[in-house]
């Protein structure tokens, strides 16, 4: 297997949530116009996530809304793992995180992208 990386997406900024889903907290959302990819699925391979909160708080990882993972240490923390996310160019990756956005202290995330050339091929949408 022969994967072909896609680059970084981010840092992408914390904002008020507008999804309905995290009223009042702080959500990072990579839309499918930040992700730009023309394959027909990829993987999210890895992510870093950080804030400069001194409170401890979480995140929960979506894909078009639907709960993906959660991350219990949402001030630092990494993922990398053996089961990558895989999606589609049309969805878009949420991290909801659980502390107020009138706490001034907006999360920050970076996503790692790849493909496997032979699978991309063979996808439909």
């Amino acid at each position: 297997m022969s994967y072909i990386t896609l680059g970084s997406r981010g840092p992408q900024k914390g904002a008020l949530d507008n999804t309905g889903i995290n009223p009042g907290n702080w959500t990072i959302a990579f839309t499918p116009d930040i992700i730009d990819v023309n394959v027909s699925q990829f993987e999210v391979y890895k992510m870093i996530v950080n804030s400069a909160n001194p409170v401890l708080v979480t995140f929960d990882i979506a894909v078009d809304l639907a709960k993906w993972d959660t991350g219990v240490y949402g001030n630092r923390n990494s993922w990398d793992p053996s089961e990558p996310l895989i999606m589609r160019p049309t969805q878009t990756l949420y991290f909801f995180y659980s502390d107020l956005a009138t706490d001034g202290f907006p999360p920050v995330a970076t996503i790692w992208l790849r493909y496997d050339p032979l699978v991309a091929k063979g996808a439909t949408a």
